[in-house]
C-alpha cells in the first residue's frame, strides 16, 4: 500500500470524531500489522465509505487501502 495513502487516511481520521473515522483507523492499522485479516463487515465498511466519498484524494487513498487489504 501507497504512504501517501496511509498518510491521507491518517489525516482524515485525526480530523474526524466518529464512529466511521475510528472503524477506519482500526483497518489502517490492520494494514500496517496484517496481525488478523479483514472481514466482509469490514469490506462492506470500506466500499460504502469509497462509493461516498467526495473528496478525490481521499478516495483515492480509501481505494488503495480496499486493493491491499482484499485486493
Amino acid at each position: 500500500m501507497e504512504e501517501y495513502s496511509r498518510i491521507v487516511i491518517e489525516e482524515y481520521c485525526m480530523n474526524h470524531k466518529s464512529k466511521k473515522s475510528e472503524q477506519l483507523r482500526e483497518l489502517l492499522e490492520l494494514s500496517y500489522t496484517m496481525e488478523e485479516e479483514a472481514d466482509d463487515c469490514d469490506a462492506i465498511f470500506l466500499e460504502k465509505m469509497i462509493s461516498s466519498e467526495k473528496n478525490p484524494e481521499l478516495k483515492e487513498a480509501l481505494q488503495d487501502l480496499d486493493d491491499y487489504l482484499f485486493g
